[in-house]
């Protein structure tokens, strides 16, 4: 599991590095009805901008990223 200094510097990290490092991360965004994808503020943007604009489960939203992230493929 993510330790809270991991999920801190993750939530750091601005959108348009996680969609370009991890494409396939565009359908987690779709999946927490966010508007990230494609959005022109996406480079912009943080995670944490993501979490408060939209006022998600900080906790969850970042672990279940960070296990997108982890994956290989």
């Amino acid at each position: 599991m993510f330790s809270m200094s991991d999920l801190f510097e993750i939530s750091e990290t601005s959108v348009q590095n996680v969609l370009t490092s991890r494409p396939k991360a565009a359908k987690f965004f779709l999946d927490w009805h966010t508007a990230c994808v494609g959005c022109g503020f996406a480079r912009f943007c943080t995670l944490k901008d993501v979490i408060n604009t939209y006022q998600l489960d900080e906790k969850l939203f970042l672990e279940e990223l960070a296990k997108i992230a982890a994956r290989k493929h």
